[in-house]
């Protein structure tokens, strides 16, 4: 476009902006106008050559239709006897692919059903050693218990028959010593009577020179 005249203020710059936006829209316009014409006169053109073309290929048309129908038919039979031997290789395919998993499972199972007996008998046999062993351990402990308790009985039965024979050792000797006191006791109360009965006897006291 052509150069922007001198502009004095915005105002003027604004002005010229709006003119020339309108000046640019025109011409998109005129050229979106200009190419639709020419696509139109194309369009005219290519259906007038369809037109023309269009009378000369029908007979050709009906010849190769004719010539299509028999390849098409002649295709149709490749492509079914094709089809049908894809078919049967995938079914083979399919039946082989089958047998191989249900194979393949089978062994897996097989595996697992065995690896699973033998960790259930290793477990079993943990478990029956364990059991025999807890067993006999308790065995023991039970036996231990016994002979400690007989043990601690014994001292007990020990204790009571010392400690009885001491009472009666200690009741035996405060008996005799009772005794002992009992005859003392009784003896002084002998001589004390005696002594008593002499003294006071007339008879007796004239006696006793006789008898010095």
């Amino acid at each position: 476009g052509a150069p922007p005249p001198a502009l004095h203020s915005s105002q003027d710059m604004l002005a010229w902006k709006r003119e020339y936006n309108i000046r640019q829209r025109e011409a998109d316009w005129k050229r979106r106008q200009e190419e639709s014409l020419t696509q139109k006169q194309v369009a005219w053109q290519i259906e007038r050559c369809e037109r023309e073309n269009r009378l000369q290929s029908s007979r050709e048309a009906r010849r190769r239709e004719e010539l299509e129908k028999r390849v098409y038919h002649r295709h149709v039979d490749v492509d079914r006897k094709y089809k049908e031997r894809c078919r049967n290789v995938e079914i083979e395919r399919r039946n082989n692919a089958w047998e191989e998993k249900e194979n393949s499972k089978l062994v897996a199972m097989h595996q697992d059903a065995k690896e699973a007996a033998h960790t259930r008998a290793e477990s079993l046999a943990a478990n029956k050693a364990r059991h025999c062993e807890e067993l006999r351990q308790a065995a023991a402990e039970r036996a231990e218990r016994r002979r400690r308790q007989e043990e601690l009985d014994a001292k007990r039965e020990a204790n009571i028959k010392r400690r009885e024979a001491e009472r009666q050792a200690k009741a035996a000797e405060e008996a005799q010593k009772l005794k002992e006191d009992a005859i003392a006791k009784s003896n002084m109360i002998v001589t004390e009577f005696t002594d008593r009965a002499v003294s006071a006897d007339p008879l007796v006291l004239a006696l006793a020179p006789r008898q010095r």
